[in-house]
């Protein structure tokens, strides 16, 4: 073998060499190359399983909005699992909502909802209210406390209240405002006013001027001093500005618009032209009925004899009298605007003049007098008072069993995310390719 043989064959021997060097870099490569698709597909599915989850808890979300609460919105999630392919959609007990997909990778995310409640309160009063005789309600509830009772609402209220008898705070009794009450649940003893404990034989003469409700004083934390609150936005759902349609829903009472004048039909003691009378009538066409201008109730002796179909009754702009101890199966809003004329010189008095039941109280019609009752009259969905500047005087005590059930409107929850729990999210399961 010559000398040039050798060199080629040495040539050839460090070329295969090389190559297979070249190769074998080449295939650790593709290794690596290999491993980083695998990884870049396992992050590809668990981003699709991610958003397919974020998808869910938008969904659910949406479908509380709309609903107004959660436990109404609950049976809806179906239709978000099986839009988005979830396997499970729900609320749990403290407010998160739980999004789970397992098909293509597993993922669980969760976020947690805050519910603003609507305003809360068996009576919510924007007036002055002063209560004479004795007054047992079953309040609204607005949270839990962390005592593990709940956080009770009977009054909420302005600016005063003035309690001139007794007043207690019992147990929840019906349909409340917190999701998530368990029926039969207690208030908390920081939200439970009994003023008998203060007094011996049970009457008193106090006002939430010279007691700031409290934990520990005379009227407890279920009488609520709010001095911001508006009701009307929370129970119309609609901004006052658009009255006029809000009222295309309700059946109106109306007449002429000469001031004190309207609708003087509503202020008459006779049978089939009182207040009373009209109101039950148009209950007959629609369970939402609107009264423009004074309305003077009588006994209600026809609003009594109503079934127990949830009904709203709104008095507009007019001042209310009502002499009866009977009850009725509904709430009553009593709405002034605030720059209506009915507070302008005498107007309120020569209004009062013309109330038949005017007769059984004149001690109690003050200067800005808009509502009074005489006798235990029991709206179980509760009062509404809206009438900035007023004074509202109940004579005589009631037992007030409320419940939403009773109002075929009930205010909806606000609804929104929790800041901060955007990050309560993790992976139930690691699957990989």
């Amino acid at each position: 073998m010559n000398k040039h043989q050798q060199s080629g064959m040495t040539t050839l021997l460090i070329t295969s060499m090389l190559l297979i060097v070249a190769l074998l870099f080449s295939l650790a490569s593709y290794k690596n190359l290999f491993y980083q698709i695998k990884r870049t597909q396992n992050e590809v599915l668990a981003r699709q399983a991610h958003w397919a989850a974020e998808g869910g808890l938008e969904c659910g979300f949406a479908q509380i909005q709309k609903a107004g609460n959660i436990s109404d919105a609950k049976p809806t999630f179906s239709s978000c699992e099986s839009e988005l392919n979830l396997s499970d959609v729900n609320v749990d007990v403290d407010n998160y909502i739980n999004s789970e997909y397992d098909t293509i990778s597993n993922k669980l995310v969760k976020k947690k909802i805050k519910l603003s409640s609507s305003i809360t309160g068996a009576i919510q009063s924007r007036s002055d209210l002063r209560l004479v005789g004795s007054y047992s309600i079953s309040p609204d509830v607005e949270d839990i406390h962390n005592d593990g009772d709940y956080k009770c609402i009977a009054i909420r209220f302005s600016n005063e209240v003035k309690v001139e008898g007794s007043f207690i705070s019992t147990p929840p009794k019906g349909n409340v405002s917190y999701d998530n009450f368990i029926s039969g649940g207690n208030c908390s003893k920081l939200y439970k006013t009994h003023t008998y404990e203060f007094s011996n034989n049970w009457n008193i003469n106090q006002s939430t001027y010279n007691n700031e409700p409290s934990g520990n004083g005379l009227f407890k934390m279920d009488l609520v001093r709010d001095t911001l609150f508006d009701p009307f936005e929370s129970f119309f759902k609609d901004k006052v500005e658009n009255i006029d349609n809000i009222k295309n829903d309700y059946e109106v009472i109306s007449g002429s618009k000469n001031d004190y004048e309207v609708i003087s039909g509503s202020k008459s003691d006779k049978d089939t032209k009182s207040c009373d009378y009209l109101v039950s009538e148009a209950f007959k066409l629609k369970n939402k009925v609107w009264v423009e201008g004074d309305c003077d109730l009588l006994s209600a002796k026809y609003l009594n004899e109503l079934n127990e179909t949830p009904r709203i009754l709104v008095i507009d702009n007019g001042i209310v009298a009502i002499d009866s101890s009977s009850s009725f199966y509904g709430i009553i809003y009593h709405y002034i605007n605030k720059d209506s004329n009915i507070y302008s010189n005498e107007e309120l008095s020569k209004r009062w003049t013309l109330m038949p039941s005017a007769k059984f109280f004149p001690s109690y019609i003050l200067d800005n007098s808009v509502f009074i009752q005489r006798g235990s009259f029991n709206p179980s969905g509760g009062m509404i008072f809206d009438t900035l500047n007023g004074h509202t005087t109940l004579i005589s005590g009631m037992t007030l069993n409320f419940t939403n059930e009773a109002n075929p409107n009930p205010p909806s929850k606000k609804i929104s995310w929790q800041q901060g729990s955007w990050h309560d999210f993790e992976y139930k399961k690691n699957n990989r390719l």
